[in-house]
Protein backbone atom coordinates (compact mmCIF):
# COMPACT_ATOMS: atom_id res chain seq x y z
CA UNK A 1 0.00 0.00 0.00
CA UNK A 2 1.51 3.36 -0.77
CA UNK A 3 0.57 5.61 1.65
CA UNK A 4 2.26 8.47 0.99
CA UNK A 5 -0.01 8.42 -2.16
CA UNK A 6 -3.06 7.75 0.58
CA UNK A 7 -1.63 10.88 2.58
CA UNK A 8 -1.48 13.61 -0.08
CA UNK A 9 -4.59 12.83 -2.14
CA UNK A 10 -6.54 13.87 1.30
CA UNK A 11 -4.72 16.72 1.26
CA UNK A 12 -1.56 16.27 3.41
CA UNK A 13 2.32 16.97 2.31
CA UNK A 14 4.07 13.72 3.33
CA UNK A 15 7.00 12.47 3.37
CA UNK A 16 9.24 8.87 5.07
CA UNK A 17 12.10 10.26 7.56
CA UNK A 18 14.66 7.31 8.98
CA UNK A 19 11.41 4.67 8.18
CA UNK A 20 8.31 7.06 9.39
CA UNK A 21 6.09 9.13 7.59
CA UNK A 22 5.50 12.69 8.93
CA UNK A 23 2.48 14.68 7.73
CA UNK A 24 1.78 18.51 7.65
CA UNK A 25 -1.38 19.85 5.47
CA UNK A 26 -0.02 21.92 2.35
CA UNK A 27 -0.08 25.34 2.63
CA UNK A 28 -0.44 25.81 6.74
CA UNK A 29 2.60 26.59 8.59
CA UNK A 30 4.62 24.03 10.77
CA UNK A 31 3.08 24.11 13.94
CA UNK A 32 0.55 21.40 12.14
CA UNK A 33 3.18 19.09 12.39
CA UNK A 34 4.57 19.97 15.61
CA UNK A 35 1.03 19.46 17.14
CA UNK A 36 1.42 16.11 15.71
CA UNK A 37 4.31 14.92 17.44
CA UNK A 38 3.10 16.49 21.04
CA UNK A 39 -0.29 14.95 20.73
CA UNK A 40 1.36 11.83 19.98
CA UNK A 41 4.26 12.11 23.17
CA UNK A 42 1.18 12.61 25.25
CA UNK A 43 -0.49 9.59 24.68
CA UNK A 44 2.41 7.77 25.97
CA UNK A 45 3.65 9.86 28.81
CA UNK A 46 0.73 8.42 31.32
CA UNK A 47 2.98 5.50 31.97
CA UNK A 48 5.49 7.97 33.95
CA UNK A 49 3.03 9.80 36.31
CA UNK A 50 4.70 7.32 38.62
CA UNK A 51 8.37 8.16 37.93
CA UNK A 52 7.98 11.92 37.26
CA UNK A 53 4.86 14.04 39.00
CA UNK A 54 4.58 16.27 35.34
CA UNK A 55 1.17 17.97 34.78
CA UNK A 56 0.50 17.91 31.04
CA UNK A 57 -2.35 19.97 29.20
CA UNK A 58 -3.47 17.78 26.60
CA UNK A 59 -4.73 21.11 25.08
CA UNK A 60 -1.88 21.88 23.73
CA UNK A 61 -1.43 21.34 19.82
CA UNK A 62 2.06 23.88 19.99
CA UNK A 63 5.34 23.50 21.63
CA UNK A 64 5.29 27.01 22.84
CA UNK A 65 6.87 26.71 26.78
CA UNK A 66 9.64 24.89 28.33
CA UNK A 67 6.87 22.21 29.68
CA UNK A 68 5.89 21.52 26.57
CA UNK A 69 9.56 20.11 25.15
CA UNK A 70 9.86 18.31 28.14
CA UNK A 71 7.07 16.17 27.78
CA UNK A 72 8.28 15.22 24.71
CA UNK A 73 11.32 14.12 26.65
CA UNK A 74 9.81 12.42 29.35
CA UNK A 75 8.08 9.36 27.01
CA UNK A 76 9.01 6.93 29.19
CA UNK A 77 8.68 3.54 26.74
CA UNK A 78 9.38 6.11 23.62
CA UNK A 79 12.87 7.07 24.39
CA UNK A 80 14.14 4.70 27.08
CA UNK A 81 12.34 1.44 26.60
CA UNK A 82 12.82 0.73 22.83
CA UNK A 83 16.62 0.46 22.67
CA UNK A 84 18.54 -1.99 19.83
CA UNK A 85 19.04 -5.91 20.56
CA UNK A 86 21.64 -6.43 18.15
CA UNK A 87 24.39 -5.52 20.88
CA UNK A 88 22.80 -8.73 22.65
CA UNK A 89 21.81 -11.05 19.61
CA UNK A 90 24.80 -10.99 17.13
CA UNK A 91 27.13 -11.55 20.59
CA UNK A 92 29.49 -14.32 21.70
CA UNK A 93 28.18 -14.69 25.21
CA UNK A 94 25.49 -17.12 24.60
CA UNK A 95 24.65 -20.20 22.33
CA UNK A 96 21.52 -21.81 21.04
CA UNK A 97 20.71 -25.33 19.87
CA UNK A 98 19.66 -26.07 16.09
CA UNK A 99 15.85 -26.40 17.11
CA UNK A 100 15.56 -23.57 19.04
CA UNK A 101 17.54 -21.56 16.69
CA UNK A 102 14.77 -22.92 13.61
CA UNK A 103 12.09 -21.68 16.10
CA UNK A 104 13.09 -18.05 15.72
CA UNK A 105 11.89 -15.74 12.93
CA UNK A 106 13.42 -15.58 10.39
CA UNK A 107 14.80 -11.98 10.70
CA UNK A 108 15.60 -13.08 14.52
CA UNK A 109 17.94 -16.45 13.13
CA UNK A 110 20.07 -13.95 10.24
CA UNK A 111 20.87 -11.59 13.06
CA UNK A 112 22.36 -14.28 15.19
CA UNK A 113 24.45 -15.90 12.46
CA UNK A 114 24.94 -12.04 10.89
CA UNK A 115 23.49 -12.92 7.55
CA UNK A 116 21.71 -10.20 5.22
CA UNK A 117 18.05 -9.34 6.06
CA UNK A 118 18.70 -9.42 9.68
CA UNK A 119 16.18 -6.71 10.33
CA UNK A 120 12.93 -6.64 9.49
CA UNK A 121 11.32 -3.94 7.46
CA UNK A 122 8.14 -1.47 8.58
CA UNK A 123 7.77 0.59 12.11
CA UNK A 124 8.71 -1.48 14.16
CA UNK A 125 12.63 -1.91 13.38
CA UNK A 126 15.45 -0.59 15.34
CA UNK A 127 16.53 2.02 12.89
CA UNK A 128 13.19 3.33 12.39
CA UNK A 129 12.60 3.52 16.63
CA UNK A 130 16.37 5.32 16.59
CA UNK A 131 14.97 8.02 14.09
CA UNK A 132 11.74 8.49 15.94
CA UNK A 133 13.45 9.21 18.68
CA UNK A 134 15.91 11.72 16.81
CA UNK A 135 13.21 13.34 15.26
CA UNK A 136 11.77 14.40 18.89
CA UNK A 137 15.46 15.33 19.83
CA UNK A 138 15.36 17.90 16.76
CA UNK A 139 11.99 18.82 17.55
CA UNK A 140 13.18 20.01 20.49
CA UNK A 141 16.18 21.92 19.73
CA UNK A 142 14.35 23.35 16.49
CA UNK A 143 11.75 24.81 19.11
CA UNK A 144 13.93 25.62 22.35
CA UNK A 145 15.36 29.26 21.16
CA UNK A 146 11.91 30.59 20.80
CA UNK A 147 10.28 29.32 23.66
CA UNK A 148 8.38 32.46 25.82
CA UNK A 149 9.10 31.66 29.13
CA UNK A 150 13.21 30.61 28.24
CA UNK A 151 13.92 33.70 30.64
CA UNK A 152 11.50 33.22 33.54
CA UNK A 153 12.43 28.83 33.23
CA UNK A 154 15.93 29.31 32.37
CA UNK A 155 17.19 26.33 34.37
CA UNK A 156 14.76 24.04 33.25
CA UNK A 157 15.38 25.42 29.10
CA UNK A 158 19.16 24.33 29.60
CA UNK A 159 17.92 20.79 31.13
CA UNK A 160 15.63 19.97 28.72
CA UNK A 161 17.90 21.29 25.79
CA UNK A 162 20.71 19.04 27.23
CA UNK A 163 18.44 16.10 28.02
CA UNK A 164 17.33 16.23 23.54
CA UNK A 165 21.32 16.69 22.55
CA UNK A 166 21.96 13.46 24.85
CA UNK A 167 19.04 11.65 23.48
CA UNK A 168 20.78 12.35 20.09
CA UNK A 169 23.57 11.66 20.55
CA UNK A 170 22.99 8.09 21.81
CA UNK A 171 20.98 7.45 19.73
CA UNK A 172 23.55 7.98 16.79
CA UNK A 173 26.17 6.73 18.85
CA UNK A 174 23.56 3.51 18.95
CA UNK A 175 23.41 3.62 15.22
CA UNK A 176 27.05 3.66 14.26
CA UNK A 177 27.87 0.46 16.82
CA UNK A 178 25.18 -1.28 14.63
CA UNK A 179 25.52 -0.14 10.89
CA UNK A 180 28.84 1.34 10.32
CA UNK A 181 31.98 -0.44 10.54
CA UNK A 182 34.50 0.35 14.24
CA UNK A 183 36.05 3.77 14.30
CA UNK A 184 39.61 3.31 12.78
CA UNK A 185 41.00 6.81 12.60
CA UNK A 186 43.25 5.34 9.50
CA UNK A 187 39.91 5.16 7.37
CA UNK A 188 37.11 6.98 9.59
CA UNK A 189 36.76 10.01 6.95
CA UNK A 190 35.85 7.51 4.34
CA UNK A 191 34.18 4.54 6.25
CA UNK A 192 30.20 5.05 5.50
CA UNK A 193 28.49 5.97 9.05
CA UNK A 194 24.65 6.45 9.19
CA UNK A 195 22.60 9.95 7.51
CA UNK A 196 23.11 12.97 10.23
CA UNK A 197 19.38 14.28 11.07
CA UNK A 198 19.95 17.66 12.61
CA UNK A 199 17.06 19.09 12.21
CA UNK A 200 13.57 18.39 11.45
CA UNK A 201 12.82 19.20 7.39
CA UNK A 202 12.54 15.97 5.89
CA UNK A 203 12.47 17.58 2.72
CA UNK A 204 16.53 17.39 2.75
CA UNK A 205 17.75 13.91 1.41
CA UNK A 206 19.58 11.53 3.57
CA UNK A 207 22.90 10.85 3.02
CA UNK A 208 24.83 8.53 4.78
CA UNK A 209 27.97 10.75 6.37
CA UNK A 210 31.51 9.25 6.87
CA UNK A 211 31.87 7.26 10.46
CA UNK A 212 34.07 10.18 11.27
CA UNK A 213 31.79 12.72 10.89
CA UNK A 214 29.33 10.56 12.84
CA UNK A 215 31.64 10.51 15.78
CA UNK A 216 31.94 13.93 15.39
CA UNK A 217 28.07 14.61 15.90
CA UNK A 218 27.77 12.09 19.05
CA UNK A 219 31.07 13.77 21.02
CA UNK A 220 30.00 17.51 20.20
CA UNK A 221 26.44 16.57 20.91
CA UNK A 222 27.77 15.24 24.06
CA UNK A 223 29.64 17.64 25.06
CA UNK A 224 26.86 20.65 24.51
CA UNK A 225 24.65 18.62 27.01
CA UNK A 226 27.07 18.04 29.80
CA UNK A 227 27.54 21.69 30.02
CA UNK A 228 23.71 22.16 29.85
CA UNK A 229 22.49 19.82 31.89
CA UNK A 230 22.08 19.69 35.98
CA UNK A 231 24.50 17.68 38.62
CA UNK A 232 21.73 15.50 39.37
CA UNK A 233 19.00 14.39 37.66
CA UNK A 234 14.83 14.59 39.03
CA UNK A 235 14.73 10.86 37.78
CA UNK A 236 16.98 8.25 36.24
CA UNK A 237 15.13 8.38 33.22
CA UNK A 238 16.63 11.22 32.45
CA UNK A 239 20.25 12.37 31.87
CA UNK A 240 22.20 14.69 34.14
CA UNK A 241 25.72 15.56 33.79
CA UNK A 242 26.80 12.16 35.28
CA UNK A 243 25.36 10.30 31.84
CA UNK A 244 26.89 12.68 29.44
CA UNK A 245 30.33 12.39 30.64
CA UNK A 246 29.35 8.67 30.71
CA UNK A 247 28.15 8.21 27.46
CA UNK A 248 31.43 10.46 26.14
CA UNK A 249 33.94 8.17 28.16
CA UNK A 250 31.88 4.87 26.54
CA UNK A 251 32.37 6.80 23.02
CA UNK A 252 35.92 7.20 23.39
CA UNK A 253 36.55 3.63 24.73
CA UNK A 254 34.49 2.61 21.19
CA UNK A 255 37.18 4.52 19.51
CA UNK A 256 39.95 2.72 21.32
CA UNK A 257 40.98 6.91 22.68
CA UNK A 258 42.02 5.61 26.22
CA UNK A 259 43.40 9.05 27.54
CA UNK A 260 40.01 10.83 26.50
CA UNK A 261 37.74 8.16 28.01
CA UNK A 262 39.68 8.34 31.02
CA UNK A 263 39.01 11.73 31.85
CA UNK A 264 35.25 11.43 31.05
CA UNK A 265 34.89 8.01 33.41
CA UNK A 266 36.61 10.25 36.21
CA UNK A 267 34.09 13.52 35.69
CA UNK A 268 31.42 10.81 35.62
CA UNK A 269 32.66 9.24 39.14
CA UNK A 270 33.29 12.30 40.78
CA UNK A 271 29.58 12.60 40.29
CA UNK A 272 28.24 9.52 41.28
CA UNK A 273 30.66 6.42 41.99
CA UNK A 274 28.63 4.08 44.82
CA UNK A 275 28.22 0.45 44.31
CA UNK A 276 25.69 -1.91 45.71
CA UNK A 277 26.88 -4.27 48.30
CA UNK A 278 25.66 -7.88 46.49
CA UNK A 279 25.46 -9.62 49.89
CA UNK A 280 22.66 -7.19 50.24
CA UNK A 281 21.85 -3.49 49.85
CA UNK A 282 19.33 -1.19 48.72
CA UNK A 283 18.86 -1.95 44.97
CA UNK A 284 18.73 -5.22 45.78
CA UNK A 285 15.42 -7.93 46.00
CA UNK A 286 15.06 -10.86 48.56
CA UNK A 287 16.82 -13.82 48.05
CA UNK A 288 15.03 -16.18 45.59
CA UNK A 289 13.55 -13.77 43.69
CA UNK A 290 12.46 -14.07 39.99
CA UNK A 291 15.04 -10.67 39.41
CA UNK A 292 17.67 -10.09 41.54
CA UNK A 293 18.14 -5.88 41.85
CA UNK A 294 15.25 -3.55 41.42
CA UNK A 295 15.09 -0.89 38.98
CA UNK A 296 16.24 2.20 39.54
CA UNK A 297 18.43 0.89 41.76
CA UNK A 298 21.56 3.14 43.55
CA UNK A 299 24.20 2.13 40.70
CA UNK A 300 21.75 3.05 37.71
CA UNK A 301 22.99 6.20 36.02
CA UNK A 302 20.66 6.54 33.06
CA UNK A 303 17.93 4.10 32.68
CA UNK A 304 17.09 2.44 29.43
CA UNK A 305 16.45 -0.87 28.27
CA UNK A 306 15.68 -3.65 25.45
CA UNK A 307 12.70 -5.75 25.18
CA UNK A 308 13.94 -9.48 25.90
CA UNK A 309 15.30 -10.56 22.64
CA UNK A 310 13.42 -14.06 21.91
CA UNK A 311 17.07 -15.32 21.04
CA UNK A 312 18.29 -14.72 24.86
CA UNK A 313 15.39 -16.12 26.39
CA UNK A 314 16.03 -19.53 24.37
CA UNK A 315 19.67 -19.53 24.49
CA UNK A 316 22.79 -20.44 27.33
CA UNK A 317 25.24 -18.93 28.77
CA UNK A 318 28.43 -20.48 27.64
CA UNK A 319 30.51 -22.38 29.98
CA UNK A 320 33.32 -20.58 29.76
CA UNK A 321 31.53 -17.80 31.16
CA UNK A 322 29.73 -19.30 34.02
CA UNK A 323 32.54 -21.05 34.92
CA UNK A 324 34.46 -18.24 35.55
CA UNK A 325 32.73 -17.10 38.41
CA UNK A 326 34.76 -17.82 41.23
CA UNK A 327 32.61 -20.23 43.87
CA UNK A 328 32.62 -17.44 46.14
CA UNK A 329 31.23 -14.33 43.40
CA UNK A 330 27.41 -13.72 44.03
CA UNK A 331 27.22 -12.50 40.65
CA UNK A 332 27.14 -16.64 39.65
CA UNK A 333 23.91 -16.98 41.60
CA UNK A 334 22.25 -13.60 40.91
CA UNK A 335 22.76 -13.03 37.30
CA UNK A 336 22.49 -16.70 36.13
CA UNK A 337 19.67 -18.92 36.77
CA UNK A 338 21.76 -22.09 36.18
CA UNK A 339 24.90 -23.40 34.24
CA UNK A 340 23.05 -23.05 31.06
CA UNK A 341 20.06 -21.80 30.68
CA UNK A 342 19.39 -18.10 30.64
CA UNK A 343 15.78 -17.71 30.15
CA UNK A 344 14.85 -14.13 31.02
CA UNK A 345 17.87 -12.65 32.46
CA UNK A 346 18.30 -12.95 35.89
CA UNK A 347 20.80 -9.89 36.75
CA UNK A 348 19.25 -7.26 34.99
CA UNK A 349 18.83 -3.84 36.16
CA UNK A 350 15.63 -3.37 35.11
CA UNK A 351 13.55 -5.12 38.02
CA UNK A 352 11.90 -7.39 34.96
CA UNK A 353 12.36 -9.25 31.71
CA UNK A 354 13.53 -6.41 29.88
CA UNK A 355 17.29 -6.38 29.93
CA UNK A 356 19.13 -3.03 30.84
CA UNK A 357 21.32 -1.35 28.72
CA UNK A 358 21.88 2.41 30.18
CA UNK A 359 24.74 3.14 32.54
CA UNK A 360 25.70 2.27 35.82
CA UNK A 361 28.16 3.04 37.84
CA UNK A 362 30.06 -0.37 37.65
CA UNK A 363 30.67 0.09 34.11
CA UNK A 364 32.78 3.56 34.83
CA UNK A 365 34.65 1.66 37.56
CA UNK A 366 35.57 -0.99 35.22
CA UNK A 367 36.39 1.10 32.09
CA UNK A 368 38.38 3.67 34.98
CA UNK A 369 40.54 0.02 35.33
CA UNK A 370 40.95 -0.37 31.73
CA UNK A 371 42.26 3.10 30.42
CA UNK A 372 44.60 2.87 33.44
CA UNK A 373 45.91 -0.55 32.93
CA UNK A 374 46.42 0.52 29.61
CA UNK A 375 48.53 3.59 30.57
CA UNK A 376 50.98 1.12 32.66
CA UNK A 377 49.58 1.73 35.85
CA UNK A 378 49.38 -1.59 37.02
CA UNK A 379 48.53 -0.64 40.81
CA UNK A 380 46.29 1.73 40.41
CA UNK A 381 44.15 -0.25 37.73
CA UNK A 382 44.24 -3.37 40.14
CA UNK A 383 42.84 -1.56 43.02
CA UNK A 384 40.12 0.40 40.80
CA UNK A 385 38.74 -3.22 39.84
CA UNK A 386 38.98 -4.10 43.62
CA UNK A 387 37.02 -1.90 44.63
CA UNK A 388 34.43 -2.92 42.78
CA UNK A 389 34.95 -6.52 43.32
CA UNK A 390 34.92 -7.03 47.09
CA UNK A 391 31.09 -5.81 46.74
CA UNK A 392 30.29 -8.79 44.48
CA UNK A 393 31.84 -11.75 46.91
CA UNK A 394 30.69 -13.08 49.99
CA UNK A 395 31.61 -10.76 52.75
CA UNK A 396 34.99 -11.46 54.44
CA UNK A 397 35.77 -14.02 51.33
CA UNK A 398 37.37 -11.28 48.39
CA UNK A 399 41.54 -11.61 48.03
CA UNK A 400 42.86 -8.69 46.63
CA UNK A 401 44.21 -9.15 42.89
CA UNK A 402 47.65 -8.81 42.16
CA UNK A 403 49.59 -9.19 38.22
CA UNK A 404 53.30 -8.92 37.76
CA UNK A 405 52.92 -6.21 34.29
CA UNK A 406 50.37 -3.86 33.26
CA UNK A 407 49.18 -6.49 30.85
CA UNK A 408 48.44 -8.82 33.38
CA UNK A 409 46.34 -6.91 34.71
CA UNK A 410 44.41 -5.58 31.86
CA UNK A 411 43.75 -9.15 30.60
CA UNK A 412 41.86 -9.89 34.57
CA UNK A 413 40.12 -6.45 33.72
CA UNK A 414 38.67 -7.52 30.27
CA UNK A 415 37.91 -10.92 31.52
CA UNK A 416 35.71 -9.11 35.12
CA UNK A 417 34.44 -6.60 32.50
CA UNK A 418 32.86 -9.58 30.08
CA UNK A 419 31.66 -10.91 33.44
CA UNK A 420 30.19 -8.10 35.13
CA UNK A 421 28.85 -6.40 31.96
CA UNK A 422 27.22 -9.69 30.88
CA UNK A 423 23.94 -9.29 28.88
CA UNK A 424 24.17 -5.65 29.10
CA UNK A 425 24.39 -5.21 24.93
CA UNK A 426 28.26 -4.13 25.38
CA UNK A 427 29.79 -7.31 24.04
CA UNK A 428 29.18 -6.17 20.86
CA UNK A 429 30.88 -2.89 21.44
CA UNK A 430 33.70 -4.74 22.76
CA UNK A 431 34.88 -7.15 20.33
CA UNK A 432 34.39 -4.35 17.28
CA UNK A 433 37.05 -2.09 19.14
CA UNK A 434 39.30 -4.81 20.55
CA UNK A 435 39.46 -6.15 17.07
CA UNK A 436 40.49 -3.10 15.79
CA UNK A 437 43.44 -3.27 18.21
CA UNK A 438 44.69 -6.94 17.22
CA UNK A 439 42.38 -9.28 19.98
CA UNK A 440 41.59 -11.76 17.15
CA UNK A 441 38.48 -12.24 18.81
CA UNK A 442 36.49 -14.80 16.26
CA UNK A 443 32.90 -15.83 16.73
CA UNK A 444 31.00 -18.97 15.62
CA UNK A 445 28.06 -20.68 15.74
CA UNK A 446 27.47 -24.57 15.53
CA UNK A 447 23.93 -25.01 14.42
CA UNK A 448 22.86 -26.78 10.76
CA UNK A 449 26.18 -25.71 9.77
CA UNK A 450 29.25 -23.72 11.30
CA UNK A 451 28.68 -20.08 10.78
CA UNK A 452 32.07 -17.55 11.30
CA UNK A 453 32.28 -14.34 11.69
CA UNK A 454 36.23 -13.14 11.28
CA UNK A 455 37.80 -10.34 13.03
CA UNK A 456 37.17 -6.46 11.34
CA UNK A 457 34.83 -8.14 8.75
CA UNK A 458 32.34 -6.30 6.96
CA UNK A 459 29.72 -7.70 8.89
CA UNK A 460 30.40 -5.98 11.76
CA UNK A 461 27.87 -3.24 10.65
CA UNK A 462 24.73 -5.01 9.86
CA UNK A 463 22.79 -4.47 7.30
CA UNK A 464 20.21 -1.86 6.66
CA UNK A 465 16.69 -2.56 6.74
CA UNK A 466 15.93 -3.15 3.11
CA UNK A 467 12.68 -1.11 2.97
CA UNK A 468 14.79 1.97 4.35
CA UNK A 469 17.56 1.13 1.15
CA UNK A 470 14.30 1.76 -1.03
CA UNK A 471 12.93 4.58 0.01
CA UNK A 472 15.84 6.57 0.79
CA UNK A 473 18.39 5.25 -1.96
CA UNK A 474 20.87 5.32 0.33
CA UNK A 475 23.84 2.20 -0.09
CA UNK A 476 23.67 -0.91 1.71
CA UNK A 477 26.56 -1.97 3.67
CA UNK A 478 28.44 -4.29 1.97
CA UNK A 479 28.73 -8.36 2.84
Amino acid sequence: MDYLQIFKSIGYEAAIHGGFITIKIINRQMKTLYSILILTAMAGLSGCKKFLDEKSNKKLVVPTTVADLQTLMDDRSFINEKEPSAGIVASDDFYMNTADWLSLTEVARNLFVWEPNAYATGAGNNWVALYSQIYSANVVLDNIEDVKDKQARFTEWKNVKGQALFLRARCYANLLHTWAMPYDATTANNDMGVPLRLDVNFNVPSVRASVALGYQQVLADLRSAAGLLPAQPLHPIRPAKAAAYALLARTFLSMNLTDSCLYYTEKALALKNNLMNYNGDVGMNAAGATYSFSRFNPEVIYDSFIPVPAALSKGMILAEIYNSYHANDLRKTLYHRSSTTIGNFKGTYTGGASVFNGIATDELYLMKAECLARKGDKDNSLKTLDDLLIKRFKTGTYIPLTASTAEQALEIIMQERRKELVFRGLRWLDVRRLNKMGANIVMKRTLDREYVLQPNELKYALPIPEDIVTISGIPQNPR
